[in-house]
């Protein structure tokens, strides 16, 4: 799949854009703060919903309007042709009803219903210096970057996320409403219970899901870690959730010797009701142990909203223990898992864009970089054209690198 012409309106720092890009390499180069960026995070959105640099649609809206809207139009590896458009409006727009914010989605001219039916169709994987975020900040960013991987290759995964979401808010706001915890009613005891086993049992599902894609990003990218350090170092990643729940399951594979099938083709339903039961009881115990400290401070405390993904270089936490060098070779060799995996479950191959990051890695981390796009539809932005040689010949296939010149929101393409 690749992108025919990208439109964005009101989005950032554009007005109208309506663009036709090539089927190869597209070069966006112009000096700093002309709309670069903005014109790949719009592409980003159009296919995926949400930005990778913030989480609040009100900041993506041009200055002064109520709406953006972003659209892709796109042809399918078979020749056909798609589309998809992502429009998001305030309570002070002309497309609210009823004075409350909203989205809208359109797939191929018709209403999408659910953020699944539209996310995944088309698979963009984006490289930006926000990257280090993964490595270094709070475990936020890190689910954010699972999530989001694990979204784009199953849809349902999406849908267990928002379940959960909504009744931990409900859960929560049933603990807020709690004024003391000197006693338990039976009727809040009662309605905590039911909220905990919901949730146990999503949680379960949800968990069989991540621990499977960490173990996948750990082993891919540690071997892309160790090319680009020349084997010096060794990075590793664990998955971190409640406590005792990864025991309980690796101890289920390992004794039924069940580790291989889980990781290829899936457990049998028999197989994945008996685990899924373990996990749902231990989480559901878990939740119950600490319910009279959660009354107490009117939040849920644990919970796998608060999951994390471990990040080591020799056995150190990176976060704590590694240089910028070593974070940024970290999070490219995370992105380059990002885009094995994706290639590994879906059809067709991902559209790359590389927002800004030639400059800061070295040739040999470029190089690296580069060698595992070919084929794809890439997007590059950058200050200077002419810092992208070597590496363009690498990129391009049959088809030649498009420029385009960017300034003041407005693109030219050079003949």
């Amino acid at each position: 799949m690749f992108i025919k012409s990208i439109h964005l309106e009101n989005f950032r720092n554009y007005g109208r854009l309506d663009l036709d890009v090539g089927p190869s390499v597209n070069i966006f180069y112009g000096n700093n703060a002309q709309g670069k960026t903005n014109l790949v995070e719009g592409i980003y959105v159009a296919s995926s919903v949400t930005s990778h640099r913030t989480s609040k649609d009100t900041d993506l809206i041009k200055f002064g309007e109520n709406e953006y809207k972003v659209s892709l139009d796109l042809i399918d590896d078979d020749g056909s042709s798609c589309s998809l458009s992502s429009c998001y409006y305030t309570e002070k727009s002309e497309l609210s009803r009823n004075g409350r914010p909203g989205r809208t989605l359109i797939r191929d001219n018709a209403p999408a219903d659910k953020i699944s039916e539209y996310i995944g169709v088309c698979n963009i994987v984006i490289f930006a210096p926000e990257d280090l975020n993964i490595v270094k900040n709070a475990p936020s960013f890190r689910r954010k970057f699972l999530n989001t991987l694990i979204s784009k290759i199953s849809p349902s995964y999406f849908n267990l996320l928002s379940n959960y979401s909504r009744l931990l808010a409900q859960k929560n706001a049933l603990l807020k409403s709690i004024r003391s915890s000197d006693s338990m009613p039976s009727l809040v005891d009662e309605q905590l219970n039911f909220w905990d086993y919901s949730l146990a049992d999503l949680s379960a599902e949800i968990i069989l899901k991540r621990y499977k894609f960490v173990k996948l990003i750990s082993d891919i990218a540690c071997r892309h870690h160790g090319s680009i350090s020349g084997g010096k170092e060794n990075l590793s990643i664990e998955y971190n959730t409640i406590f005792g729940v990864v025991g309980a399951l690796e101890t289920f594979l390992t004794k039924n010797s069940k580790y291989d099938e889980y990781m290829s083709k899936g457990l049998s339903e028999s197989d994945y009701g008996r685990i899924k039961g373990i996990l749902s009881d231990l989480v559901l115990a878990k939740l119950k142990s600490v319910r009279n400290y959660d009354i107490d401070k009117h939040i849920s405390s644990t919970g796998i909203h608060r999951d994390d993904i471990v990040i080591k270089l020799d056995g150190l936490v990176m976060k704590s223990f590694s240089s910028q060098g070593q974070q940024r070779t970290a999070a490219l060799a995370l992105k380059l898992s990002e885009l094995e995996i994706i290639k590994m479950f879906v059809s067709s191959t991902p559209i790359l864009i590389l927002d800004d990051v030639f400059s800061e890695l070295d040739k040999t981390r470029r190089m690296s970089l580069v060698s595992a796009m070919k084929g794809a539809q890439i997007f590059i932005t950058c200050t200077d054209k002419n810092m992208i040689g070597e590496e363009i010949d690498v990129m391009q296939g049959a088809n030649k690198a498009a420029f385009y010149r960017v300034e003041s929101g407005n693109i030219e393409a050079e003949a």
